[in-house]
């Protein structure tokens, strides 16, 4: 009989096989030797290790044909999935083998099928749509699933883009394995990928980030940074400025029959706000290339939370001018203010303040904001456990019954008798303060850092300076009220 075969053997099929019947020759003669008889104890331990590794061959034997089965069916498909451009072969034009698939990223081949300029947006649409489901998402699964990560993107896509089809020339522009390759051999200081014809498309001096990285496009932030995003509106432009319309509402009443009716028209406001430039910056050694993969994983992330910490800041205390945006705390009408008068402070009254003078239409919707430390008061105040309540894990905690939410930008409660004005918590709708980005993220890479600490030479670093564009802004100042340190 042949030596057994282990299952990690690097052995063909056949010879699998041909053990398998070895296999069952020796069994049956074991069968015959003892036939009606119990099987000595040696006898019983070759019986069990034969038939356990008769299956374990089965098994691997299924799994390799399963193998070669599929790998002649993806080489069928790759030879139906080609396709023969220019001339014969035989002189005349270059014969191009391209592959169907790719062209869904030709932006080139798009504008010369289309007839009209509608035609031709639909195609972008089309095209950019599949280029939607094809891609990887890599870098952000830790975060959000592959499926939440292809739905915002057809959102922003259905939603936001424009007659010119910007943000689907640009998913197309940066979404294909050509400018995946191109770019990260920039970033890394190679020069030897050329560069894809459609980057030219681009608009702007840098380099844009491929869309499935691109965190003004895929929402990878969780919240636990920057809750803001979760809590206000927040919309994506590809233009320069988003316009809307606001209204304190309109006014209804009753009249009897055939009287005449009443002018009842609202008085609309068309607020706008334009998106100003942030910056961040990523170093990064030059022997990391060598774990590019981690690199490109971290780059992502750092990114994404660089971009969290200072949206949590400016968005909560930025004062609006230029380039700083409007902070909610900062630029809130002082007619919002709700002011803490009661020197021994008492939680409760504070807070039932605070909800009496939020408007009824804003309530179903409000939320708090404040640092820390407030609701921490809250709760050491909160004798008989009825004002502050934490809820199940994946909720926040509830003050009076609307969530609690925590922004460490948020000033602490002025103590002091000589400080006045401190604007410390703010409880309203958060759908009328209003967070726009303009879709897109571009870098300008920096080949090598030079340290004045080692005489202005060299560190063996590079660097990425990451672009994008975003601003805050409260559009119903009635909608919010906020606490103030008055006593």
């Amino acid at each position: 009989m042949a030596d057994a075969l282990s299952v990690s053997d690097a052995v063909s099929i056949e010879d699998r096989e041909a053990r398998v019947l070895d296999i069952d020759n020796r069994v049956q003669e074991i069968d015959a030797d003892y036939a009606g008889m119990s099987m000595p104890a040696t006898i019983r331990e070759e019986w069990n290790g034969l038939n356990a590794e008769r299956d374990e061959h089965v098994r691997v034997i299924a799994e390799l044909r399963a193998r070669k089965e599929r790998l002649a069916q993806i080489a069928a498909n790759q030879e139906q999935a080609t396709e023969r451009v220019g001339g014969n072969g035989s002189g005349g034009a270059p014969v191009v083998i391209r592959r169907r698939g790719t062209e869904v990223y030709d932006l080139q081949r798009i504008r010369s099928e289309s007839h009209t300029d509608e035609e031709y947006r639909t195609r972008l649409h089309d095209n950019a749509k599949r280029a939607i489901e094809q891609a990887n998402y890599g870098t952000v699964r830790d975060v959000v699933t592959r499926e939440d990560a292809q739905t915002n993107v057809l959102r922003l896509l259905d939603g936001i883009d424009d007659t010119h089809g910007t943000l689907a020339k640009r998913i197309l522009a940066t979404g294909s394995p050509e400018y995946e390759r191109w770019f990260w051999a920039k970033v890394s200081g190679r020069n030897d990928v050329p560069r894809p014809q459609a980057a030219l498309t681009l608009s702007g001096t840098g380099v844009a980030v491929p869309f499935e990285l691109d965190p003004t496009v895929i929402i990878t932030s969780d919240g636990a940074t920057n809750p803001l995003r979760q809590m206000a509106r927040v919309e994506t432009i590809v233009g320069k400025e988003w316009r809307g319309v606001t209204s304190a509402g309109i006014t209804v009443g009753r009249l009897g029959e055939a009287l005449a009716s009443t002018d009842n028209a609202p008085t609309l406001a068309q607020p706008t706000l334009t998106p100003t430039s942030v910056r961040g910056f990523v170093p990064f050694s030059i022997e990391s290339d060598q774990d590019w993969t981690q690199l490109r994983s971290e780059m992502t992330r750092l990114l994404q939370d660089a971009k969290d910490v200072e949206e949590a800041t400016s968005f909560v205390v930025g004062s609006g001018t230029p380039p700083a945006p409007f902070g909610i705390q900062a630029t809130l009408s002082t007619a919002s203010n709700v002011n803490d008068t009661v020197v021994a402070f008492n939680a409760a009254t504070t807070v039932f303040a605070m909800e009496n003078a939020l408007p009824p239409r804003f309530s179903p919707r409000a939320q708090w904001l404040a640092r820390k430390n407030f609701y921490n008061q809250m709760r050491a105040l909160d004798t008989n456990g009825t004002l502050y309540a934490r809820l199940t894990e994946g909720r926040p905690p509830e003050l009076i019954g609307y969530p609690a939410r925590e922004a460490s930008a948020m000033p602490q409660r002025f103590t002091s008798s000589t400080v006045f004005g401190g604007r410390y918590a703010i409880l309203g709708d958060w759908s009328q303060f209003l967070i726009v980005d303009k879709a897109g993220m571009d870098l300008e890479i920096i080949p090598h850092l030079f340290g004045a600490a080692q005489g202005n030479l060299p560190t063996g670093q590079r660097a990425i300076f990451a672009l994008w564009r975003n601003n805050s802004k409260v559009l119903v100042d009635n909608a919010f009220r906020v606490l103030v340190y008055a006593t």
